[in-house]
């Protein structure tokens, strides 16, 4: 969406509180304005669309495992979650939202590790890589685009794609939670099984399977 520079004339109270309001919103006054603006005239911002699809993944992600990081801003989402492997070592989960609409891509999801352990390392590769080819195997045809994976000492990154027909910004943020909790759940249960990876990797897809059913909407 383009945006231009105007003029107003605005008595100075207006001002003061459309800046309480800024302030307590974490935006700008411009920002505030354009979104009073919208409200008014019934017209969804890129903004406002985010803010929707964040508020809708931060509600479905307090019910579950994983703890907010911080306050949703700018299109992104930062939660958190522990892994039972030895030192129980952090999951830092972090989720953007793309402002535009495009038809193909809804945002990303990353994934990472602040370890040097070469052994963890080691291992989450394998179940990232069970986990791509899982995925490639069961849903690669129900999506409107390919699905892009990142796969790289303890990081994770894979593309969230529009789902196919129309679904409101709520249900596409509770799309994203459940994908998180799916995803996170399968790496718990890997991890249980280890050191027999094989044992591991049949009760992920057996973990998969379950769960997959279960998401009404595939991103």
């Amino acid at each position: 969406m383009s945006k231009s520079i105007y003029s107003l004339v605005l008595s100075d109270d207006v001002v003061e509180a459309v800046d309480a309001l800024a302030n307590s919103a974490g935006i700008s006054r411009s920002a505030m304005v354009n979104r009073i603006l919208a409200e008014r005239v019934a017209y969804t911002t890129p903004e406002m669309r985010l803010e929707e699809i964040l508020e809708a993944l931060a509600r479905s992600i307090n019910n579950g495992a994983f703890m907010l990081a911080e306050k949703p801003s700018g299109g992104t989402l930062s939660a958190r979650t522990s892994l039972k492997y030895r030192y129980k070592p952090t999951v830092k989960y972090s989720v953007e939202i793309f402002t535009e609409k495009n038809g193909k891509r809804a945002g990303e999801m990353r994934v990472s590790f602040r370890t040097q352990n070469a052994q963890l390392i080691d291992d989450l590769t394998g179940f990232f890589k069970c986990w791509a080819a899982l995925e490639q195997r069961h849903i690669a045809d129900k999506l409107s685009e390919d699905i892009l994976y990142t796969i790289s000492d303890g990081h994770f990154t894979r593309t969230l794609n529009m789902p196919r027909g129309n679904v409101s910004d709520e249900q596409l943020g509770t799309a994203v939670a459940d994908y998180m909790a799916m995803f996170d759940g399968a790496m718990k249960a890997y991890f249980l099984k280890l050191p027999d990876i094989e044992e591991a990797a049949h009760t992920v897809e057996k973990h998969y399977q379950q769960e997959i059913t279960r998401q009404s909407t595939i991103i």
